[in-house]
């Protein structure tokens, strides 16, 4: 498909303000939308491989929790800064070329980790994989909300979604089959993911490269409630859960395939989490929703660190690890109504979200070599309070 086809693309203004999109196009496009989709899902479970498989790697690579933090961070860090690359990336190449950049970059990253054997090699395959992530999600979120039509923009976020919590899954499935296996394992599996996304991306219909001179970096504008949502979501999705299984190992002194099971069964309950938190947004707004979750999840949160290992200790972990991900729907179409049709401040959104979820990661791995990995984690379980000032009625805000 020709990549400068027709499609309802928005080209940003100079100023760097959202300009006009362009004429609509005659109806949703689902090939690619389903594309991006699996795409998203690739993408997401090689940026998630560590965190499941970590308490092996850790054995084997002779790793401390510290180190583990530092790994997560570098993850992290690296798709914070990417982000903004990719968002301004369609200046130079059409969008198509970039995403097949991205699943490059996953490719050489998934490489790199199954072949590691030190650290610091560990590190660079963390860049690569970060690299992955952070340059696709500004087009692909973009590129879903156009593809999907205004008309269907919320059911397409919730998919979208269960597509970032399929790969979450299939991470934490793949965790499971490194501690029966071989760790290095699952990263062959996802460089195979990696391939085979870039080359289904050719028949995406992505449009062309943006033309116009780069616009002001809108920070002003992307520092609103999708933000800072997102950055809750970041928080607890890079900072406390990648430490779930290393708990799980050394505080209740289950096997690391057990571990990994619960970290399963929380992204299953993710998928339904999602599309509950997308229906609940719908009924009573996303701000009420926004605050209900928090209590939910400050409620697990603390319960699953504070409460002995046993049977529904692990249920309530999963719980947790799946309600977390109920936030991330709200926080796109938030993001996509409010400056969806702008690449870089898509980028920049995700950027300050995952740039703060670097930071917490690596807090909790120093603060865990400090202090514990039991207390860190129940001041991590607190986070989620944020959100009810976050999510407050407007009219309380004093104008």
């Amino acid at each position: 498909m020709d990549d400068n086809a027709h499609l309802d693309v928005p080209v940003a203004a100079p100023d760097g303000a959202p300009a006009p999109a362009a004429a609509p196009a005659a109806g949703p496009r689902w090939v690619t939308f389903a594309l991006l989709c699996a795409a998203y899902f690739a993408t997401t479970t090689g940026e998630q491989m560590l965190s499941p498989l970590f308490p092996i790697v850790s054995d084997d690579l002779g790793l401390s929790v510290t180190q583990g933090g530092i790994a997560f961070a570098v993850l992290t860090g690296t798709i914070a800064v990417t982000n903004l690359i990719g968002g301004d990336a369609v200046r130079h190449a059409t969008p198509r070329t970039v995403i097949q950049l991205a699943c490059a970059a996953g490719v050489a990253g998934s490489i790199v980790n199954a072949l590691t054997t030190s650290y610091a090699v560990l590190l660079v395959g963390q860049v690569l994989l970060g690299a992955a992530a952070g340059l696709f999600f500004p087009l692909g979120l973009q590129g879903v909300g156009i593809a999907a039509g205004p008309a269907k923009r919320g059911f397409a976020m919730g998919i979208y979604g269960v597509a970032f919590s399929g790969g979450l899954l299939a991470a934490a499935l793949l965790g499971t089959l490194g501690a029966a296996a071989s760790w290095r394992l699952p990263f062959w599996i996802a460089a195979a993911m990696f391939v085979a996304a870039g080359v289904a991306i050719v028949f995406a219909d992505l449009g062309p490269r943006v033309r116009g001179p780069r616009g002001k970096l809108p920070l002003r504008e992307v520092l609103t409630l999708p933000t800072y949502v997102g950055i809750v979501l970041a928080t607890l999705q890079y900072g406390a859960i990648p430490f779930l299984t290393t708990y799980a190992v050394t505080r209740w002194k289950i096997s690391a395939a057990e571990a990994a099971t619960v970290l399963v069964v929380g992204r299953l309950i993710s998928i339904v989490a999602k599309v509950i938190g997308g229906a609940t947004a719908d009924r009573i707004g996303a701000r009420a929703s926004g605050q209900r979750t928090a209590l939910v999840l400050t409620a697990t949160g603390l319960a699953w660190v504070l409460l002995p290992g046993h049977p529904v200790t692990y249920g309530i972990a999963a719980l947790f690890a799946g309600a977390v991900s109920s936030l991330g729907p709200v926080a796109n179409m938030l993001a996509v109504e409010s400056f969806g049709s702008n690449g870089l401040a898509l980028g920049l959104y995700r950027s300050v979200q995952i740039a703060l979820g670097a930071v917490a990661s690596a807090l909790v791995g120093v603060a865990a070599g400090l202090f514990g990995l039991r207390p860190t984690l129940a001041v991590a379980g607190l986070v989620p309070l944020a959100l009810l000032w976050i999510c407050r009625d407007p009219q309380t805000q004093g104008g």
